[in-house]
């Protein structure tokens, strides 16, 4: 990794939490989730591990934007991480005597049955739920038109004021 707090060869990373200030108030969950991605978004070039990555942020940042862009290319492409998978589980059938390769397949069609049928189960449950909301609906509906024909037929009917009485 390409990184000016990240030794290239080694893989070490200068993170201040990890090698001064660390405490057991601290769980990797901080380390991965907090502690790292602002490594990575906000490097630290005057305490660098790796010199050249520091220099080149520091004299020339749209360089080394441009030289991290080029090691993503390289090292963490798509098709790379592909290429890599298919030859890992190459090596784990070889070292197994056994096409692993099928049955990961297999996990992988089954897995996706399975959401499948989950997907639709959620969709089939969604339905109900619309439909019954419509009936609900149906009903209030229906049961306004009964209360509005009940307000007119009391409309309707004659008031004392419209009954002449015979003097």
């Amino acid at each position: 990794m390409y990184h000016p707090n990240v030794d290239e060869n080694s893989g070490s990373i200068c993170l201040d939490v990890i090698n001064q200030t660390w405490s057991p108030m601290f769980d990797l969950i901080n380390i991965f989730d907090e502690f790292l991605p602002q490594l990575l978004l906000y490097p630290n070039p005057s305490d660098p591990l790796n010199g050249e990555a520091a220099k080149l942020l520091q004299s020339d940042p749209e360089k080394y934007n441009k030289k991290i862009k080029d090691y993503i290319k390289k090292f963490a492409s798509e098709d790379l991480i592909i290429d890599k998978e298919k030859h890992f589980k190459n090596d784990l059938s070889k070292n197994n005597g056994t096409n692993n390769s099928n049955d990961n397949n297999k996990k992988v069609e089954e897995k996706k049955s399975n959401e499948n049928k989950e997907n639709k189960k959620e969709e089939n449950k969604n339905n109900e739920e619309d439909k019954k909301e419509d009936n609900k609906q149906e009903n209030n509906n229906e049961d306004d038109d009964d209360i509005n024909s009940d307000v007119s037929s009391v409309l309707s009917k004659p008031s004392l004021d419209d009954i002449e009485l015979d003097d």
